[in-house]
């Protein structure tokens, strides 16, 4: 059981010898520097009037979500090489398959992290600080599923670092803790979500002796994702009400909030082979969520 797709578009497109390439950064998978570069669009757009400058910011910032999200791909395939030839989903990983070097990878790697500088740089020094601090945890991310027993906290709080760096950049135009109440809120949204993941690897995990939250939450793995999900709507409305943002913005909230109970209980109903169909509706949440901050934030009514 993977989720490669070899009818990838980007596999027409690209020659053969680019595709160990694509896999190790995960660009035939859009769905999730798509879902890194959400929380950095909410912040923007719930803080500022869209012009020029933000849309040149947003560019800045969705080019960084790409290849910081691929960079943190190659450092997770390669510390977990010993883990991923044991898992059934990762076993066609480039390294473990030996379709890529280590040597290769490594400086994909650097040209990424390159690239990903230069991007940095672009940006206000207080967003260039807040970046660097959170780079450790981009290399340390790997490793917590082997010696910490929530992990997916660990990636949920590094996943939305972006959230604080958007809301920096713009000079940060509102008080510390509104824009906490956002970073919270999506940090529960990617544990949420990043849970449900989990689950289709819990035999394997359990056989290495593995952390993930769909493990450790058990046979309350239900009641308690229920609960993540309405703390996280919650959070998201006590940041609207502290913004103004207009009554459309908690109507498109609360229908959100059916939609994702609906979907969890329902629709996936901690069911393995439907968790990454689930994982990737959560693409669908985001446009909902980012639209209803656009309309709630910049529509007078």
């Amino acid at each position: 059981m993977n989720d490669i797709r070899q009818d990838n578009l980007l596999f027409k497109i690209f020659p053969i010898f680019t595709h160990p390439y694509i896999l190790i950064m995960r660009l035939d998978r859009p769905i999730g520097f798509i879902l890194l570069f959400y929380p950095i669009c909410f912040s923007i757009v719930a803080f500022s009037d869209l012009n020029l400058k933000i849309v040149t910011l947003l560019i800045i910032f969705f080019i960084g979500s790409i290849v910081m999200r691929s960079a943190g791909c190659i450092i997770n395939d390669l510390l977990d090489r010993d883990i991923d030839n044991k898992v059934q989903r990762t076993q066609t990983r480039p390294l473990v398959s030996n379709a890529l070097s280590i040597k290769n990878s490594i400086i994909c790697l650097f040209v990424l992290l390159s690239i990903g500088l230069y991007v940095l740089l672009q940006l206000n020094l207080p967003s260039i600080i807040l970046a660097l601090v959170i780079v450790p945890l981009v290399f340390l991310y790997p490793l917590a599923k082997r010696y910490f027993f929530l992990p997916q906290f660990v990636l949920a709080f590094t996943y939305n670092w972006g959230c604080l760096i958007g809301w920096s950049s713009l000079e940060s135009p509102s008080r510390f803790t509104e824009i906490l109440l956002l970073f919270f809120s999506l940090v529960l949204w990617t544990i949420t979500y990043d849970t449900v993941y989990a689950t289709q690897d819990e035999d394997d995990d359990k056989k290495l002796s593995l952390n993930s939250s769909a493990l450790l939450f058990g046979k309350h793995k239900m009641v308690i994702l229920n609960f993540l999900i309405v703390l996280m709507y919650s959070l998201l409305m006590l940041f609207g009400k502290n913004l103004g943002f207009n009554f459309l913005f908690f109507i498109f909230l609360t229908l959100q909030l059916i939609l994702n109970l609906t979907d969890l209980n329902y629709i996936w109903k901690n069911d393995p082979l439907k968790s990454g169909s689930y994982f990737k509706r959560n693409n669908y949440y985001g446009i909902f969520l980012l639209l209803s901050i656009i309309i709630g934030s910049h529509f007078n009514v």
